[in-house]
């Protein structure tokens, strides 16, 4: 029993410093949704709440329906948040964190039901509330489009109108954007009018002029790659019954058959798992891994599966690690904490910290990355434990690193190149339950000559 407390102890403290030193402590969350639209939609919002303890959710924005109807559907939401009341006493029983019903339902806000308007006269209660939310910290906030962006657009035209240069720039300083697609036509005026903004406009192909879906990021998460747990009739099977949420998690998505959530890669990336730094799109995650094409704007980067570079395999490759994390997730609703997976411990070498590890290398060197030793005492089910490694050289174009993982997949061999960049190294850390979880390390090697 002493030893139990001891490793949660122990696992708190690590998780806790990790989000710290990623930057990663609770980040804070504004949703912008066509929720009644695609039912995806409502796919993803079953996802997100199931981790809104460890994502700080400001704001729900109800957008336009766009081709579904010039309209907006806070009803739809208010039923989901309904559920997550109904299932919020489990919920508390494994993360205090949990935000009450009352509050996320208190966080829901209309948008225009025309998408096009922009300018005097037509502030909404949704774009309001995204001025008043910035205001409010001195942090960044994360904005989660899964729609239109007109309710994003009119809040900063109403501070462009209402500010000096200084206080507009400061406050697009605390914005980062992860839109999916241009789906209303806004995207050209926030670019052009308001470069401050961090923006991540995943779908960049897709939505421009060429329209090549298969450059999109956000379509890893339900194509390409390993598709075995996201069909329809896998949804009535792993996701329906657990708790009454669940059972707000429509069968199938628009034009999918099962789950499509088109959407999640836009929060995907904040969910603090050792791999995700939310502040670094560049560096690849659950949500995708985008190119900086100009200062403060990124759009989809390839990454290589099996040989083959494509934008959606920087989603689809990660898709049955977070999938099994959603099952647990889901789980949370029904059973109590000890019938419930835990995460591994992912660390290498002497370092016990959570944090992402730095490391100094000189050009044209040798360096060895071992598997913690202790982790096997400390995988907090007395699981057993599987290792891979991932040199993530599609960062920085390190393309043609060498590299020896031992027969055991405890440790790596890298050979430093003579010259370049800063080379990312991934080790991931997948242990024996049902389902299995995955925990990660990332290692950032700094060439130096």
């Amino acid at each position: 029993m002493i030893k139990s407390i001891f490793v949660l102890m122990w696992m708190t403290a690590i998780l806790v410093f990790a989000n710290q030193a990623n930057g990663q402590s609770k980040p804070q969350l504004i949703v912008l949704t066509d929720i009644g639209g695609d039912t995806d939609d409502e796919q993803s919002m079953v996802r997100l709440l199931l981790y809104s303890d460890v994502i700080d959710i400001k704001g729900f924005c109800i957008t336009s329906r766009l081709g579904h109807g010039h309209d907006v559907k806070p009803e739809i939401l208010n039923k989901q948040l309904q559920a997550y009341g109904r299932d919020y006493s489990m919920l508390l029983k494994h993360s205090i964190d949990y935000p009450h019903p009352e509050h996320l339902l208190s966080l829901v806000r209309n948008g225009l039901g025309n998408p096009q308007p922009l300018g005097q006269g037509f502030d909404t209660p949704a774009s309001n509330h995204i001025i008043e939310v910035v205001d409010n910290t001195d942090d960044i906030i994360h904005v989660a489009i899964w729609g239109g962006q007109r309710e994003l657009a009119q809040a900063l035209w109403k501070v462009k109108e209402n500010r000096s240069e200084s206080e507009l720039n400061n406050f697009c300083d605390k914005i980062q954007v992860h839109a999916i697609g241009d789906q209303d036509g806004h995207r050209e005026y926030i670019l052009k009018n308001f470069p401050k903004i961090h923006f991540v406009a995943d779908g960049f192909a897709y939505m421009g002029p060429y329209g090549v879906r298969e450059l999109a990021s956000f379509r890893g998460m339900y194509m390409t790659g390993d598709q075995s747990m996201q069909d329809n009739e896998w949804v009535k099977k792993y996701i329906h019954g657990h708790g009454a949420l669940s059972e707000t998690y429509p069968v199938n998505g628009h034009g999918t058959i099962g789950m499509k959530e088109g959407d999640s890669p836009a929060f995907l990336g904040l969910i603090p798992n050792g791999l995700n730094v939310d502040i670094r799109p560049d560096w690849g995650g659950w949500g995708g891994r985008y190119r900086s094409i100009r200062p403060n704007l990124y759009i989809d980067a390839p990454d290589f599966v099996d040989g083959v570079a494509n934008e959606r395999h920087s989603v689809s490759q990660w898709r049955l690690d977070f999938q099994n994390d959603f099952l647990v997730r889901l789980q949370r609703c029904i059973k109590l904490p000890n019938e419930v997976n835990r995460h591994p411990i992912a660390s290498f070498n002497d370092d016990n910290g959570g944090q992402i590890y730095r490391r100094k290398v000189a050009a044209g060197s040798k360096l060895v990355l071992k598997v913690h030793p202790e982790l096997k005492e400390k995988e907090p089910d007395g699981q057993d434990l599987f290792f891979d490694w991932k040199v993530y050289s599609e960062i920085n174009g390190h393309l043609n690193i060498r590299y020896k993982i031992a027969k055991n997949d405890k440790s790596i061999k890298i050979w430093i190149p003579e010259q370049g960049s800063d080379i990312h190294v991934v080790l991931r850390v997948r242990d024996s339950g049902s389902p299995s979880l995955t925990s990660y390390r990332r290692a950032i090697l700094e060439i130096v000559e």
